[in-house]
């Protein structure tokens, strides 16, 4: 009888192992799963951008303001923030934000900063030009860098959209 409770047992831990093992491995598997579906959706502001058809027709009868935040992730040793907070922007028009990170601590330090825009549904409509956030950056102990995105905001936003924020975040991927 304990022969069959013993078998009972140790089939029942080697099947939680192997579910645990299952479990990790779909964890790894989200991170690019997320990825991949924000790029296809354009959710969260990762869409791939044609940027051959970026010829737009500057729209002066409206105004959105665009609004720069600046974040680092918990354990990212960086001070980071937008030069300006906001700009006035014409649909249709190209823009350069300007921002500045530096490195606190007196080690070498890689980052990489993820774009988000918000509302969520103006993700399709701006345009992320050129931008830092396409690779990442490698900072030297207490250095300073000025970074730059280019942004166009597509007339064909909804004229309900006053405002879009766009954020980046810094994720320290030093190996």
């Amino acid at each position: 009888m304990s022969s069959d409770l013993e078998r009972k047992n140790k089939k029942t831990v080697i099947s939680l192992l192997v579910l645990v093992f299952v479990m990790f491995l779909f964890a790894l598997a989200l991170i690019p799963l997320y990825d991949i579906l924000c790029e296809i959706t354009g959710i969260n502001g990762k869409s791939k951008q044609d940027l051959s058809s970026l010829d737009y027709a500057v729209d002066k009868e409206r105004v959105i303001t665009l609004e720069f935040v600046a974040t680092v992730s918990a354990k990212t040793a960086l001070d980071f923030k937008a030069d300006k907070f906001e700009i006035k922007v014409h649909p249709g028009e190209k823009i350069t934000a300007r921002f500045t990170a530096k490195n606190k601590t007196n080690q070498q330090l890689t980052a990489k900063a993820n774009p988000s825009i918000s509302p969520g549904i103006t993700a399709a409509y701006v345009k992320n030009i050129e931008c830092f956030c396409f690779s990442s950056q490698d900072f030297k102990p207490g250095e300073t860098k000025h970074l730059e995105v280019q942004l166009m905001v597509d007339p064909k936003v909804s004229s309900d959209y006053k405002r879009i924020t766009f954020g980046l975040t810094f994720f320290d991927i030093t190996q």
